[in-house]
């Protein structure tokens, strides 16, 4: 039996999603998937050709609900906790004690995970911050955690993990932080809501703007999905977000010097990093 989706109605789909989201989707890679998602998806909310799919998707979705479970299905939500450590280490022996001691100390030093994915990264800040202990005794700091995709969320408000999700964690640290079931670990109930998860999509400027202002933001292996104009978008959206000399992390395949000149780049260790 033919797939509902074409290939021609693949274009059709991913300029679609490209447009709303900045997600270049390319046919070798996603066609499959998304070709599987639609011909189940049919069945569930009873349409029979592609176009009326499609339809319902433009014209008919008004509170996004049928977008929303697209993007779960074509996201890529790959990690697990420490992944990267050195920029943790750099974040807590370098950057905190830095903004500590410039920012006010009444006004909170504010931390954006984009994506979050299931909550990995946003915790593994946690995690270093309280490890550190001596900041966060003395003043607030606030971790956001924002993704596209509202299963991951919601996993990540639930605070369950695999044996693959914790596997680099230190044993003190596991032992500590972490209640260990028959497969796998929950975090302890003091780490719960130590992180504010929200469903966003960068590139809607009005979510990014009610966020407020950061002092650091990690976005790391999310721009390798975007082509060149998409990656200067997000850009200079990190750039407005952030406040005056706030920092940018990235993943290590990622080079912010590639995409715009408005950060300046430094290298703490072997840790690169940009500031604004």
């Amino acid at each position: 039996m033919a797939n509902l989706l074409s290939h021609v109605d693949f274009q059709k789909l991913s300029d679609y999603i490209y447009r709303k989201t900045g997600i270049f989707l390319e046919v070798e890679k996603h066609y499959d998937k998304l070709a599987k998602y639609i011909d189940a998806r049919s069945n569930t909310i009873n349409v029979d050709s592609f176009r009326k799919y499609f339809y319902l998707l433009r014209f008919e979705d008004k509170n996004g609900d049928e977008f929303q479970s697209l993007i779960n299905a074509v996201t890529v939500n790959e990690t697990y906790f420490y992944r990267e450590k050195e920029q943790f280490e750099v974040l807590v022996n370098r950057l905190l004690p830095e903004l500590h001691e410039r920012r006010p100390k009444h006004v909170p030093l504010r931390i954006l995970s984009a994506p979050s994915s299931t909550g990995e990264e946003p915790y593994s800040i946690i995690l270093h911050i309280l490890e550190e202990g001596r900041i966060v005794e003395e003043r607030d700091i606030e971790v956001v955690g924002i993704d596209i995709d509202s299963i991951v969320i919601e996993k990540a408000k639930a605070g369950k993990y695999s044996e693959r999700s914790i596997h680099a964690i230190p044993k003190p640290v596991l032992n500590k932080w972490f209640k260990s079931r028959t497969l796998g670990y929950d975090l302890v109930d003091d780490l719960i809501g130590t992180v504010d998860f929200k469903v966003a999509n960068i590139f809607d400027r009005a979510q990014m703007r009610h966020l407020g202002k950061f002092d650091i933001i990690f976005s790391r292996n999310m721009l390798i999905y975007f082509d060149d104009s998409s990656r200067k978008e997000v850009a200079m959206t990190f750039y407005d977000m952030l406040n005056p000399e706030g920092y940018v992390l990235l993943g290590h395949a990622e080079y912010m010097s590639r995409i715009t000149s408005v950060f300046k780049a430094k290298k703490i260790d072997s840790t690169l990093i940009y500031q604004k």
